[in-house]
Protein backbone atom coordinates (compact mmCIF):
# COMPACT_ATOMS: atom_id res chain seq x y z
CA UNK A 1 0.00 0.00 0.00
CA UNK A 2 1.33 2.94 -1.39
CA UNK A 3 0.23 6.28 0.25
CA UNK A 4 1.85 9.66 -0.06
CA UNK A 5 0.16 13.58 -1.02
CA UNK A 6 -0.10 14.60 -4.77
CA UNK A 7 3.43 15.50 -5.72
CA UNK A 8 5.62 13.22 -3.30
CA UNK A 9 6.23 11.06 -6.20
CA UNK A 10 4.15 8.24 -5.05
CA UNK A 11 2.69 7.28 -8.33
CA UNK A 12 5.66 6.74 -10.19
CA UNK A 13 7.36 4.79 -7.50
CA UNK A 14 4.29 2.81 -7.53
CA UNK A 15 5.05 2.25 -11.24
CA UNK A 16 8.66 1.86 -11.04
CA UNK A 17 7.91 -1.03 -8.31
CA UNK A 18 5.09 -2.59 -9.93
CA UNK A 19 7.72 -2.96 -12.99
CA UNK A 20 10.02 -4.12 -10.74
CA UNK A 21 8.25 -6.77 -8.52
CA UNK A 22 5.75 -7.96 -11.33
CA UNK A 23 3.28 -6.65 -9.45
CA UNK A 24 -0.55 -5.37 -10.29
CA UNK A 25 -0.94 -1.76 -10.33
CA UNK A 26 -3.97 -0.25 -8.40
CA UNK A 27 -4.51 3.20 -9.21
CA UNK A 28 -6.80 4.96 -7.26
CA UNK A 29 -6.95 8.23 -9.50
CA UNK A 30 -7.85 5.69 -12.69
CA UNK A 31 -10.75 4.44 -10.98
CA UNK A 32 -11.78 7.80 -9.90
CA UNK A 33 -11.52 9.43 -13.44
CA UNK A 34 -13.32 6.66 -14.58
CA UNK A 35 -15.87 7.38 -12.33
CA UNK A 36 -16.13 11.33 -13.70
CA UNK A 37 -16.26 10.32 -17.33
CA UNK A 38 -19.21 8.20 -16.73
CA UNK A 39 -21.11 10.17 -14.71
CA UNK A 40 -20.09 13.81 -15.24
CA UNK A 41 -17.06 16.15 -13.96
CA UNK A 42 -18.90 17.04 -10.93
CA UNK A 43 -19.41 13.64 -10.17
CA UNK A 44 -18.63 13.03 -6.23
CA UNK A 45 -16.67 10.18 -6.05
CA UNK A 46 -17.21 10.00 -2.69
CA UNK A 47 -15.17 6.44 -1.61
CA UNK A 48 -16.77 4.52 -4.76
CA UNK A 49 -12.92 4.33 -6.35
CA UNK A 50 -11.23 3.36 -3.25
CA UNK A 51 -13.96 0.65 -2.59
CA UNK A 52 -13.75 -0.60 -6.31
CA UNK A 53 -9.51 -0.53 -5.51
CA UNK A 54 -10.46 -2.84 -2.53
CA UNK A 55 -12.44 -5.40 -4.16
CA UNK A 56 -9.73 -5.23 -7.02
CA UNK A 57 -7.00 -5.72 -4.63
CA UNK A 58 -8.51 -8.77 -3.00
CA UNK A 59 -9.25 -10.68 -6.17
CA UNK A 60 -5.74 -10.36 -7.54
CA UNK A 61 -4.65 -11.26 -4.25
CA UNK A 62 -6.91 -14.40 -3.97
CA UNK A 63 -5.39 -15.06 -7.67
CA UNK A 64 -2.08 -15.50 -6.11
CA UNK A 65 -1.04 -11.83 -7.40
CA UNK A 66 0.92 -9.22 -5.77
CA UNK A 67 -0.41 -6.05 -5.91
CA UNK A 68 0.87 -2.01 -5.49
CA UNK A 69 -1.91 -0.07 -4.09
CA UNK A 70 -1.46 3.51 -5.27
CA UNK A 71 -3.73 6.24 -3.73
CA UNK A 72 -3.14 8.96 -0.79
CA UNK A 73 -4.69 7.05 1.77
CA UNK A 74 -4.41 10.38 3.77
CA UNK A 75 -7.25 8.97 6.59
CA UNK A 76 -6.62 5.56 8.26
CA UNK A 77 -9.87 4.72 7.48
CA UNK A 78 -8.67 4.23 3.84
CA UNK A 79 -5.70 2.61 4.62
CA UNK A 80 -7.62 -0.23 6.87
CA UNK A 81 -9.72 -0.96 3.29
CA UNK A 82 -6.05 -1.70 2.25
CA UNK A 83 -5.56 -3.85 5.37
CA UNK A 84 -8.77 -5.81 5.19
CA UNK A 85 -8.18 -6.54 1.66
CA UNK A 86 -4.90 -8.30 2.35
CA UNK A 87 -6.40 -9.94 5.49
CA UNK A 88 -9.43 -11.45 3.16
CA UNK A 89 -7.00 -13.09 0.94
CA UNK A 90 -4.19 -14.47 3.61
CA UNK A 91 -1.29 -12.02 2.16
CA UNK A 92 0.76 -9.82 3.82
CA UNK A 93 0.83 -5.96 3.70
CA UNK A 94 3.69 -3.57 3.14
CA UNK A 95 2.85 0.01 4.22
CA UNK A 96 4.69 2.50 2.58
CA UNK A 97 4.30 6.45 2.86
CA UNK A 98 5.94 8.69 0.46
CA UNK A 99 6.27 12.54 1.29
CA UNK A 100 8.64 15.07 -0.34
CA UNK A 101 9.99 17.70 2.25
CA UNK A 102 10.59 19.84 -0.32
CA UNK A 103 7.35 22.11 -1.33
CA UNK A 104 9.09 23.73 -4.49
CA UNK A 105 9.78 20.65 -5.51
CA UNK A 106 5.79 19.71 -4.83
CA UNK A 107 5.36 22.65 -6.84
CA UNK A 108 6.89 22.34 -9.39
CA UNK A 109 6.23 18.19 -9.79
CA UNK A 110 2.41 19.10 -10.08
CA UNK A 111 3.12 21.62 -12.51
CA UNK A 112 4.97 19.95 -14.99
CA UNK A 113 3.16 16.04 -14.14
CA UNK A 114 1.96 14.24 -16.90
CA UNK A 115 -0.40 12.02 -14.95
CA UNK A 116 -1.49 9.75 -17.89
CA UNK A 117 -5.14 9.66 -16.86
CA UNK A 118 -6.94 11.54 -19.64
CA UNK A 119 -9.14 13.97 -17.99
CA UNK A 120 -7.73 14.06 -14.79
CA UNK A 121 -7.57 17.80 -13.29
CA UNK A 122 -4.45 19.11 -11.82
CA UNK A 123 -3.73 19.31 -7.88
CA UNK A 124 -3.25 23.05 -7.17
CA UNK A 125 -0.69 23.42 -4.18
CA UNK A 126 -3.06 24.70 -2.00
CA UNK A 127 -5.12 21.82 -1.83
CA UNK A 128 -1.80 19.66 -0.80
CA UNK A 129 -0.92 21.83 1.82
CA UNK A 130 -4.45 22.20 3.77
CA UNK A 131 -4.73 18.56 3.13
CA UNK A 132 -5.75 16.99 6.51
CA UNK A 133 -3.31 13.80 7.14
CA UNK A 134 -4.02 11.50 9.89
CA UNK A 135 -0.97 9.63 10.90
CA UNK A 136 -1.06 6.22 10.60
CA UNK A 137 -0.37 3.57 13.70
CA UNK A 138 0.83 1.10 11.67
CA UNK A 139 4.56 2.45 11.09
CA UNK A 140 4.83 2.33 7.83
CA UNK A 141 8.11 2.39 5.80
CA UNK A 142 8.38 6.61 5.00
CA UNK A 143 11.21 7.67 2.53
CA UNK A 144 11.32 11.57 1.62
CA UNK A 145 11.75 12.02 -1.93
CA UNK A 146 12.87 15.34 -2.02
CA UNK A 147 16.20 15.80 -3.85
CA UNK A 148 16.05 11.96 -5.08
CA UNK A 149 16.67 10.61 -7.63
CA UNK A 150 13.82 8.25 -8.38
CA UNK A 151 15.46 5.21 -9.24
CA UNK A 152 17.51 5.64 -6.02
CA UNK A 153 13.97 5.56 -3.64
CA UNK A 154 12.59 2.88 -5.40
CA UNK A 155 15.71 0.82 -4.87
CA UNK A 156 15.89 2.27 -1.27
CA UNK A 157 11.67 1.11 -0.74
CA UNK A 158 12.75 -2.20 -2.14
CA UNK A 159 15.28 -2.77 0.06
CA UNK A 160 13.68 -1.49 3.24
CA UNK A 161 10.39 -2.87 2.75
CA UNK A 162 11.27 -6.15 1.84
CA UNK A 163 9.69 -6.28 -1.43
CA UNK A 164 11.27 -8.84 -3.80
CA UNK A 165 12.18 -8.46 -7.75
Amino acid sequence: MMSGLPGSGKSTLSKLLAERTDAELLRIDVFEQDLRNRHGADFDVGTCGYQQGYRLAAHHLREGRNVIADAVNAVELARQGWRDAAAASGSEIVEIEILCSDIEEVRTRLQTRDTGIPGLAPVPLESVITWQWEPSPAQPVRIDTAGQDITDCADELLKRSGLSC
